[in-house]
């Protein structure tokens, strides 16, 4: 195990210089596995707040064969498609400026559910992507934190959805313990339910599995410091709440911060599973819900034993207005004092530096290279969106981590630990491609037999290899690891007539009193892949080849 890197106090972690951008109608849409969410909303003037303009839903009961199959059919996309499309329409005439689409489980559990979001983003033009269930869980903690404004202490969330259930200990400034789990409502349902009917024998293996799961949970929050209060989200547990206010013959117009006992949810439970097993309708539940409620219910009510829980608090919002808190935070539409989470996407890359003991002087270095080099490139050898940007800017932040499990090789150990650390803030897709422009910093280039070139999408594989080419430069250019490069400035000459290709030369401002020798070095010996996919020559100016002396200027 590599020792950790000494951090020096006079460091200042430094976040993304590529910020999210967006106005103030925002339109969220929860691909989920039981149903389609979409709601549109606005943020205030004085941005304390936002205001949800309109809701809409649709059951996709389609999308749950993809939890058995892990293959979203033609049937299902198309039909996934046309709701969506009726979406889009709804949240444009609403004045939407930007809409996005996040996937769960369904998808993210499909081989071709890269493709399936692909094809929306193709034909719809919006901004669809797969998240991750940790992702997943941090989304759902801010729909809480921004619905539950006098919520304090440290409360557990659940989130039980058709495909998984997220359980979250935190309080307002930070996450404790954040887990996604394969005990959806819909999954357990097709999993223990022969053709949806319920027996004796698969109701008691049911209670049984969800026991397996949260028991080690239960134990780890335990350990973690506990809890004050739990709060459950998702439709599932709106649904119980309601069956609990008929059975008490209690009118309640919002659910928001109804809470449930665990003795009234026993009773539930053993009330549904009666009407499941004579293969009755249960009343005050819709259709789509009825196929599901009961794996739902013994979820719920396994968790709330193992965490030794006296009731759940019902919150009504979730994963869609968490995305739409998200947003509005890092694109400045929103401060309302969460402060904390404004940046998730530097946060989390920094966090996982941190955790494989990454020198920060030197990741620095290199992203704010490699962000100048995009920067001054933009426009000329290439065409990137900022967006992407980011991207590179994460990689070169991580690009080392993987010394953590030793030098030989580290580049493909960076790959691994980027690919599975658990980026927040981020799309699956993202990660993936943050994770092989690490990559290949150094090494031999992509090829298509290596993991990290096939399992990016092809239309983005040529971005990757222009990036991991930019950071083999900005890698080179702190190749002493004593970051002595202050300013660098990019200068590419016009192609004219009798020349193969344009010349890029880079000059740099070094530390009064330092060379660069070993920087100079590092880029002949890395600068190939650059010249190969931007077709250019790479150089140093002549003035800056003897032993690089800072200039006065």
């Amino acid at each position: 195990m590599a020792p950790k890197a000494p951090v020096s106090a006079s460091l200042i972690r430094m976040g993304s210089p590529v910020r999210i951008q967006g106005g103030p109608v925002l339109a969220c849409i929860d691909m989920g596995t039981n149903s389609f969410h979409m709601i549109v909303c606005q943020a205030s003037e004085d941005r304390d707040h936002f205001e949800i303009i309109t809701k809409v839903r649709e059951a996709v009961p389609f999308f749950r064969r993809a939890l058995t199959a892990h293959y979203i059919d033609q049937v299902a996309s198309r039909s996934a498609l046309r709701i969506l499309e009726t979406m889009v329409r709804k949240a444009e005439e609403r004045g939407a400026t930007s809409i996005i689409a996040v996937a769960t489980s369904a998808v993210r559990e499909s081989k071709n559910g890269e493709e399936v979001l692909q094809f929306v983003r193709d034909e719809l033009e919006i901004d669809a992507k797969m998240i991750s269930g940790k992702e997943e869980a941090r989304l759902i903690y801010l729909g809480v934190l921004w619905s539950m404004p006098h919520l304090n202490k440290r409360f557990t969330i659940i989130d039980i959805g058709g495909g998984s259930t997220e359980i979250i200990v935190a309080d307002r400034k930070q996450t404790f313990f954040s887990e996604s789990y394969k005990l959806g409502a819909a999954r357990l349902t097709q999993r223990f339910f022969k053709h949806g009917e319920p027996a004796l024998d698969s109701l008691d293996e049911l209670h049984n599995e969800v026991r397996g799961v949260i028991w080690p949970a239960a134990a780890a929050i335990t350990a973690a410091g506990g809890f004050s209060q739990l709060i459950g989200t998702s439709g599932t547990i709106q649904a119980l709440a309601k069956i609990d206010a008929f059975n008490q013959d209690v009118k309640v117009n919002d659910f928001d911060g109804y809470k449930l006992s665990i003795e009234r949810l026993e009773k539930i439970v053993r009330q549904i599973e009666g009407v499941s097993l004579r293969g009755d309708r249960i009343k005050n539940v819709s259709a789509d819900r009825n196929q599901t409620i009961l794996a739902g219910a013994i979820v719920l009510l396994e968790t709330m034993r193992s965490l030794k829980a006296p009731y759940v608090m019902v919150c009504t919002a979730a994963l869609r207005e968490g995305v739409i808190v998200d947003r509005f935070l890092q694109t400045g539409w929103l401060d309302a004092g969460m402060e904390n989470h404004r940046d998730p996407r530097s946060q989390s890359v920094h966090a996982l530096l941190e955790k494989y003991h990454g020198s920060l002087g030197h990741a620095q270095q290199v992203a704010r290279i490699s962000s100048e080099i995009f920067r001054q490139s933009r426009g000329v050898l290439h065409e990137y969106p900022e967006a992407v940007g980011h991207l590179l800017w994460s990689a070169a932040m991580l690009h080392d981590i993987g010394m953590f499990i030793g030098r030989n090789g580290h580049h493909k150990h960076s790959y691994y630990l980027i690919k599975n650390g658990g980026l927040v803030g981020h799309s699956e897709e993202e990660v993936s491609m943050i994770a092989s422009i690490a990559r290949y910093h150094r090494g031999s280039g992509p090829k298509d037999a290596h993991e990290a070139t096939y399992t990016v999408p092809e239309e983005n594989r040529k971005m990757v290899a222009d990036m991991a080419a930019i950071l083999r430069v900005a890698e080179a250019l702190d190749r002493s690891h004593r970051q002595v490069v202050q300013g660098i400035k990019i200068g590419i000459t016009q192609l004219r007539p009798g020349m193969d290709r344009r010349h890029v030369m880079i000059d740099l401002t070094v530390k009064h009193g330092e060379t660069c020798q070993a920087e100079k070095w590092a880029l002949g010996e890395k600068k190939s892949l650059f010249e190969e996919q931007f077709e250019v020559w790479l150089d140093l100016p002549l003035e800056t080849e003897v032993p690089l002396f800072s200039k006065e200027r």
